[in-house]
């Protein structure tokens, strides 16, 4: 299973609303939010990347995905830090397929 697929050479943005365990909005402010993808089988990150905050009050970030992922799954996970703490979020999966020619 995953949950979410994208294709090997699009380009859109990926956004993503971040909640704790009780589904209250995580607070972004002065955090920096990182999205983490590895491939599995592979023991490096295909993507470690700043995220865009765009409305930290409600835990909302984007990712401009620009088709740097070969077909496959991965596996993902954003990482928010600040100069006190670091959360990780559960992780995700992603299947990249290949484009019908």
């Amino acid at each position: 299973m995953f949950d979410l697929v994208l294709k090997s050479s699009e380009h859109k943005y990926l956004e993503f609303t971040i909640k704790d365990a009780d589904l209250n909005y995580v607070d972004l402010n002065g955090c920096d939010v990182t999205l983490q993808v590895q491939k599995y089988g592979s023991s490096s990150l295909s993507i470690n990347a700043p995220c865009e905050i765009v409305d930290p009050d409600h835990g909302k970030v984007r990712y401009l995905y620009e088709g740097e992922l070969s077909p496959g799954y991965y596996k993902a996970e954003i990482e928010i830090s600040n100069s006190n703490t670091k959360l990780i979020t559960k992780t995700f999966i992603i299947k990249v397929e290949e484009e019908i020619s």
